[in-house]
């Protein structure tokens, strides 16, 4: 039988219980942020139950010498917390202060926390849920409560006390720095804290407590358990154990079984049961793949057939199979490089088409408009209290809008660095989170990179400074090549764990010879043919010849490749038929007898 990870009983307590419990009746305040609406692992005896933040700050406070537990919400205004004893409601009597009426303006509940905290012999703990946005709206906010209570604090902390401790305050806040710096620095009666997710730890603990949720749990075989157990626990890092109960959940109704734990993950994170890598016709299509990539991409043998090995990895779902959180990242990567115009960024679109069937499942983004430092914000989203925060990030968005595509980032080496470490956290754990705290995930997206990385040599007293040559044959190109992608990863950038990341998913693309630039400009021209045809009913004719002066013309510089050739196409081709569709309407058939050049523009010859 396999068996899981060892759990060890004193990890079991998360940090921030250590700080509470350290902290009580030594801070007044404590402004808490983080993971606060989770179950957290708390011994009791001989078991560990998990329970809510409220139930474990009353049990820390009742072990420190407090009386009770109060919250207070914008909603429900205040409330005395279920597991305290009901007699302490007799101490407010005669006080003003009333259960279950929030307050309508900030002075109200500033004098409802200063005749809270001053009741006579009832050490408490006062729990004031969503503080961040008390009072908002209003000109001062909480700035009177602050004021108050940063005040009473001083006083008390000039005081000397019994072993009754004071009472205290609990500010949950959305993020750290919600309260203001004037409150929270050099406030030695405040502790900030942070309430972390659960570690693994916790997530394994919690994970026996759900077994039953799933198919087939009623006698279960101790090794399939034990395999359970620690696929669950790895795989849902960065998960609450909320969430993890919300994946049981969705799984108890599925009828799905333990083996299926990664599965059912996915369902929840991605929010849906279609998953097209298991579908017949991607299969099917990509039995095809080389047909039909080769229709679009001239000349790139050696860069298909690595870039079929990758996909097929990809389908069968075994890329990062030699890891532990092979499930956690992308289907598959992709990183294209070699000369310019000669189909890297046409892959990616290929690929898409081949896989998904549209090109417009390709998230693409051009890496030349994210040279400066803060344009990741485009990606990730502005930081809280900037113009378009409540935006998002493009690259979070469009991944929650289509999470089974292929993302593509165009020309990569014109990245600022900053963003290259975002890139490290989508190949290493799949996910990213935005400003907004929104996580998108990449365990169903091919990642392609495209880059010139390698072109120039450095040295332009040998070979023009060329660092690949049209001459080298395709296993010293590649050489090159990765050699340059590696110095340019671990030396000029001094990100080599990047370029291991990228593994042996570094494709390189050749020089066009003559040969494939012929049947590039034979493709291209017959797409805007069929573009004629289509848009004006028109038949075009080239004679032969006139067909092979203008493939010249447009050859002059075939070392430009495909894309030079497409400039060339658009200028010797596409511009002198436009003006002679444009004067011989509204006549459907032309034949090209004759090109020449008149003042540098073409000119076609038609009958």
């Amino acid at each position: 039988m396999k068996a899981g990870p060892a759990i060890d009983a004193n990890l079991l307590t998360p940090v921030w219980f250590d700080e509470l419990h350290s902290g009580f009746g030594r801070r007044l305040h404590f402004a808490v942020s983080g993971n606060v609406r989770d179950l957290y692992p708390f011994l009791e005896g001989e078991g560990t139950q998990f329970l809510s933040f409220e139930q474990i700050v009353w049990r820390i406070a009742a072990q420190k010498g407090y009386a009770a537990l109060f919250t207070y919400n914008p909603d429900s205004g205040l409330a005395l917390h279920g597991e305290c004893d009901g007699t302490m409601l007799s101490k407010l009597k005669g006080t003003g202060i009333a259960l279950g009426e929030p307050a309508h303006t900030a002075d109200e509940f500033a004098d409802l926390h200063r005749s809270l905290i001053a009741i006579e012999d009832l050490p408490l703990v006062l729990l004031v849920d969503y503080a961040t946005h008390l009072f908002a709206n209003s000109a001062s906010g909480l700035t009177d409560t602050l004021i108050e209570a940063h005040r009473s604090a001083r006083i008390s902390a000039m005081q000397e006390h019994e072993d009754t401790p004071e009472s205290a305050t609990i500010w949950l806040v959305d993020r750290p720095g919600d309260l203001p710096d004037w409150f929270t620095a050099s406030n030695d009666t405040l502790r900030e804290v942070i309430v972390e997710l659960p570690n693994l730890e916790d997530r394994y603990a919690f994970a026996k407590t759900l077994i039953p949720h799933f198919a087939g749990s009623a006698n279960p075989d101790e090794g399939e358990i034990a395999d359970f157990l620690e696929q669950f626990a790895l795989q849902a890092d960065g998960m609450t154990l909320m969430g993890m109960r919300n994946v049981a959940w969705l799984s108890e109704d599925e009828g799905m079984g333990c083996a299926e734990i990664a599965e059912a993950i996915r369902m929840d994170r991605l929010g849906t049961r279609r998953n097209p890598w298991k579908a017949p016709v991607m299969r099917a299509r990509v039995l095809r793949a080389e047909e039909i990539l080769t229709r679009r991409i001239k000349g790139q043998k050696h860069a298909i057939q690595k870039a079929l090995d990758i996909l097929t990895r990809s389908i069968v779902g075994l890329s990062g199979a030699q890891t532990s959180s092979r499930h956690a990242r992308p289907r598959g990567v992709l990183f294209l490089v070699g000369p310019t115009g000669v189909g890297k960024t046409e892959l990616a679109k290929a690929v898409t088409e081949l896989l998904f069937g549209d090109d417009t499942a390709c998230h693409r983004f051009d890496m030349s408009e994210f040279m400066e430092e803060n344009s990741i914000n485009r990606l990730i989203g502005a930081p809280p209290g900037y113009p378009g925060y409540e935006l998002g990030g493009e690259l979070v968005n469009a991944m929650h809008k289509r999470p089974f595509s292929v993302v593509l980032f165009d020309e990569v080496e014109k990245a600022h660095p900053r963003i290259l470490d975002m890139f490290l956290q989508i190949l290493d754990e799949g996910r990213i989170t935005d400003s907004r705290g929104s996580t998108a995930y990449f365990s169903e997206a091919l990642i392609v990179f495209t880059s010139n990385i390698g072109m120039i040599s450095g040295d332009r007293t040998r070979d023009a400074g060329m660092n690949i040559l049209p001459s080298d044959d395709y296993k010293e190109l590649e050489r090159k090549l990765i050699e340059a992608v590696r110095d340019h990863f671990r030396l000029d950038l001094n990100r080599p764990e990047l370029f291991n990341r990228l593994g042996q998913n570094i494709i390189s693309f050749e020089f066009i010879d003559p040969e494939v630039g012929s049947e590039i400009f034979v493709a291209i021209l017959g797409r805007v043919l069929d573009a004629v045809r289509a848009e004006h009913g028109v038949e075009i004719e080239i004679d032969p010849e006139v067909q092979e002066e203008l493939r010249w013309m447009c050859m002059a510089d075939w070392f430009e490749g495909g894309r030079g050739i497409a400039n060339r196409i658009e200028t010797h081709v596409i511009n002198p038929l436009a003006r002679e569709i444009f004067l011989r309407q509204p006549e459907k058939t032309m034949r090209i007898t004759g090109v020449h050049e008149v003042d540098g523009r073409t000119v076609l010859d038609c009958s």
